[in-house]
């Protein structure tokens, strides 16, 4: 059984890899003494009493059978959504908390203010995390350059809609410079009605990598994955230049109507 369901799933709820292989053991075989699952799991006899402790703390084993013979069993598979609850009131929870410490320190003074503040990320996970965090852009509106191979379509299409619905979702409004048309045209029906786009000049196709989101007092360059990098600007005269760029680039370009 523990061949052909994903694992890695079972542990991104937060079990450990002993909790995982004995409540798969346990579903296997039904009521297992601990000596029988350390025989079965190879494992050593105090990492198994462990986590056979965190199971039943869980709520995902129980003990059956007598005190002088006392066994294990797995509860039903529908139990771990009930984890997948919890995690997920512990996160709304934890988001409120975290709104509230935002608020506090977004009335402190910091040192240097008005200073640009550069901020560099690598991998794909840091790239796709602050690429997430412009949809808390407090003006809800981003500017947008983009080649026609760019970061969001070399990721893959998941992480490209989660954020498009997101930031539709969140009403946030945008301008698109794109090197060529989207293909299939279809696709435009996602960026319908926050969004304009123009096609760049043709001087400009096949001359650029880089993403460019212009939002708030912030300019984010988006690499292609294969150099895997984000580069975040925030400056108010950085931002000033960068905008009267897009402006002169949207006045040259060419719109497309989205049907």
């Amino acid at each position: 059984m523990a061949d052909i369901l994903p694992l890695h799933i079972l542990r991104k709820l937060g079990l450990s890899e002993s909790e995982v292989q004995l409540f798969l053991l346990l579903h296997e075989h039904g009521g297992l003494t601990a000596a029988e699952l350390v025989k079965l799991s190879h494992g050593k006899r105090p990492t198994i009493y462990y986590a056979l402790r965190q199971l039943i703390e869980r709520g995902l084993v129980h003990k059956t059978g007598s005190a002088a013979v006392e066994r294990f069993q797995a509860e039903a598979p529908e139990k771990l959504l009930t984890i997948l609850k919890f995690r997920r009131h512990e996160i709304d929870t934890l988001e409120g908390e975290v709104q509230q410490v935002v608020k506090a320190l977004g009335t402190s003074k910091l040192p240097h203010e008005g200073l640009p503040k550069v901020s560099f990320y690598e991998g794909d996970s840091a790239m796709k995390q602050v690429i997430m965090e412009t949809l808390y852009c407090r003006g809800r509106h981003i500017d947008v350059v983009a080649p026609h191979d760019n970061f969001f379509w070399q990721i893959g299409q998941t992480f490209s809609a989660n954020y498009i619905r997101e930031r539709v979702a969140r009403k946030i409004s945008t301008r698109n410079l794109w090197e060529k048309p989207l293909e299939p045209e279809i696709m435009l029906r996602s960026y319908k009605g926050l969004s304009e786009v123009h096609i760049l000049p043709k001087s400009m196709t096949g001359n650029f990598r880089t993403t460019v989101f212009l939002y708030d007092d912030a300019v984010m360059y988006i690499s292609s994955r294969k150099s895997g990098y984000v580069l975040l600007v925030r400056s108010k005269e950085h931002h000033e230049l960068t905008r009267a760029m897009y402006d002169s680039l949207w006045e040259m370009s060419k719109p497309i109507t989205i049907k």
